[in-house]
């Protein structure tokens, strides 16, 4: 075959664009090519049958033995098909190949180092070692990714939003296989998931999720007793602010006293503690110059009240009083910066002694939200209170922080004035009026 020119080349790629070539064309073209590589590569001849009936025969060498290995066919294509074969084998791709690719990928996507953690998670949990990441993926179909996410949801009993999840790293891995010319389609876009098989989410009730009032009444009398025996530990601080704010607790640990604006009366939040790959991979606290999910929405200018300042200054006191220092960080200890699992366990343990409900700090976010609109803050404002991205994760934050018996007096005195019969009220007139018959 001859060599052909950059513009043929051209035409011919338009040729096939066009979609006005046959494939017995294209099949012959393609043969052509493969056999043109085969003979700058094989050294030895290839010989034609002697007789009607007779095969193609040359030799490759074996070079594990050094010896040459006798390579035959009833045709000519076929021996030129063995061949190619040999030397020029097709790699065979597949997710389990890709996934590190993905990982590294990511990794150059400014995600957070407990969100590429997530995905390695989910990976050896739902997709290491099963049979379609060993697959060629050009040889995945439709079938056997439904059939992979079925036995998923079977085998984990897993729920929509489990599903959901895992599903992200199949979702992407045949995305990014295609962007690398290893597919020509993606079938993984034509899939039906069957979500039958799911289980119902566990949706705790709301009071589980908030600091009812009598809760937070307990654990702010318990969090005074503390200071009152520890007065130089300043972890309670940091839980009175949370309500306060509303800070993710990594959030409240990162604050600096450069963060504060005395003057104007209000406190910049734009870092927070998070976990981050050192240079062997493994995963270690650091402080980040910005804040979840590294969203400009994070990045906000809180008002302070007098409480707010007055505990600030509180805290600067006891800092100065026992030696306490780590850079400009507010909250410190002996040790120095003042960790989230500290804090974490803090809240966690004056709940205990408080005898209500063990909660989060994220709880208390979400107390903070649903009172604030308990008091008739607009979501918006709300919304950038908190730091979130989109009003509908907002919404998600406000739940009933008053408690069954509150919400059920509230709904009973709201409806107070839709009694259609004195009758049932026991206030019918007496005397000898005649009961309405039946």
């Amino acid at each position: 075959m001859k060599q052909i020119s950059p513009e043929e080349k051209k035409l011919l790629q338009e040729y096939f664009t066009c979609g006005t070539m046959k494939s017995d064309e294209l099949e012959s073209i393609v043969k052509e090519m493969k056999k043109e590589k085969v003979l700058k590569k094989h050294p030895y001849k290839i010989t034609p049958p002697i007789k009607d009936g007779g095969r193609w025969m040359t030799y490759i060498l074996d070079t594990e033995v050094n010896k040459r290995v006798k390579i035959t066919s009833y045709t000519e294509d076929g021996i030129y098909q063995k061949l190619y074969k040999i030397y020029f084998p097709v790699k065979k791709e597949t997710l389990e190949i890709l996934y590190p690719l993905w990982i590294e990928k990511r990794k150059g996507m400014n995600l957070s180092s407990r969100t590429i953690q997530r995905n390695r998670n989910h990976w050896e949990k739902y997709y290491e070692d099963t049979k379609i990441v060993r697959k060629s993926i050009d040889r995945i179909t439709v079938e056997d990714i439904e059939d992979f996410f079925h036995s998923c949801i079977s085998d984990y009993d897993m729920t929509k939003k489990d599903l959901d999840n895992m599903k992200l790293i199949f979702k992407d891995l045949m995305k990014y296989a295609k962007k690398k010319g290893l597919i020509l389609s993606n079938p993984y876009d034509d899939i039906e998931i069957k979500l039958n098989g799911c289980k119902p989410p566990n949706n705790p009730k709301d009071e589980s999720r908030v600091y009812l009032p009598e809760e937070k009444e307990k654990l702010f009398l318990q969090l005074n007793k503390r200071l009152m025996q520890m007065p130089f530990e300043t972890d309670a601080y940091v839980v009175f602010l949370l309500f306060k704010l509303g800070l993710r607790i990594g959030e409240a640990v990162a604050l600096k006293w450069v963060d504060i604006d005395w003057e104007a009366r209000e406190i910049h939040i734009h870092r927070m503690e998070s976990r981050v790959e050192d240079e062997n991979g493994k995963l270690k606290v650091a402080i980040c110059e910005y804040t979840k999910k590294k969203s400009p929405a994070g990045d906000r200018y809180l008002p302070l009240s007098d409480y707010e300042i007055n505990l600030f200054q509180a805290v600067k006191r006891i800092n100065e009083e026992a030696g306490y220092s780590d850079g400009d960080f507010i909250f410190c200890d002996k040790e120095g910066r003042t960790k989230i699992r500290e804090v974490d366990n803090c809240i966690r343990a004056q709940c205990r002694r408080a005898g209500i409900e063990v909660k989060s700090a994220h709880d208390i976010r979400r107390t903070v939200a649903s009172e604030m609109r308990r008091k008739k803050v607009e979501i918006e404002d709300i919304q950038w209170y908190l730091g979130h991205n989109d009003e509908a994760t907002t919404r998600t934050y406000i739940l009933n922080n008053q408690g069954k018996q509150k919400t059920s007096e509230q709904i009973v005195n709201a409806l107070s004035e839709m009694n259609g019969s004195d009758v049932l009220m026991g206030t019918q007139n007496s005397g000898n009026e005649k009961s309405p018959e039946a």
